[in-house]
């Protein structure tokens, strides 16, 4: 049995995009059904151990589009379009926060950027922080907005942003260790 989806199910697709659309949970399991193991596939392909957690975003997103599916193609390439850029993004938000581990170490070189130790040690010091000072920080160092874009965003001022962000790093150095400093 082909994995790939009839020549009729062209309709089909443009209908259960409509019903998913409307918050059929029905057709969300029937379309789950049909495409989960194509677009599982290519999230292994694509990224490797992350694979399962792209694939169930990718239906996430699938959710909130599908009102703007335009229903003139099968369905597949549409959700393999939706994994492509949930895999992509993954890549950046992980390219940040490498950099993210780079600065709080000073930039120094005998930082190992893909140590699960170092890793496992910044996201326990980033749990620590404060919500308000913990959002500065990832929005700033990992999302890479500025001080005035934050605080467009949260709504306070930008003064309150610069202080967040000093009282956050000062902190996750103080929880991080002499290295850090």
């Amino acid at each position: 049995m082909s994995s790939e989806p009839r020549v009729d199910a062209v309709e089909n697709d443009a209908e259960l995009l409509r019903q998913v659309a409307a918050g059929d949970l029905e057709a969300l399991g029937q379309l789950y059904d049909r495409y989960f193991p194509a677009v599982l596939a290519f999230c292994r392909r694509a990224a490797g151990q992350d694979a399962e957690d792209l694939a169930q975003e990718t239906f996430l997103t699938a959710v909130r589009a599908a009102p703007n599916y335009d229903g003139r193609e099968i369905c597949r390439p549409w959700l393999l379009g939706i994994a492509a850029r949930c895999v992509l993004h993954k890549r950046r938000s992980f390219a940040r926060f490498q950099a993210l581990l780079q600065r709080f170490a000073n930039g120094s070189a005998a930082v190992d950027q893909r140590d699960p130790d170092l890793t496992r040690r910044l996201e326990q010091a980033l749990a620590e922080l404060p919500a308000a000072k913990r959002v500065v920080v990832i929005l700033a160092e990992a999302e890479g907005l500025t001080g005035e874009e934050i605080a467009k965003q949260l709504g306070i001022p930008v003064g309150t942003v610069w202080t967040r962000l000093y009282h956050a790093k000062r902190q996750l150095r103080g929880l991080l260790g002499e290295e850090w400093t």
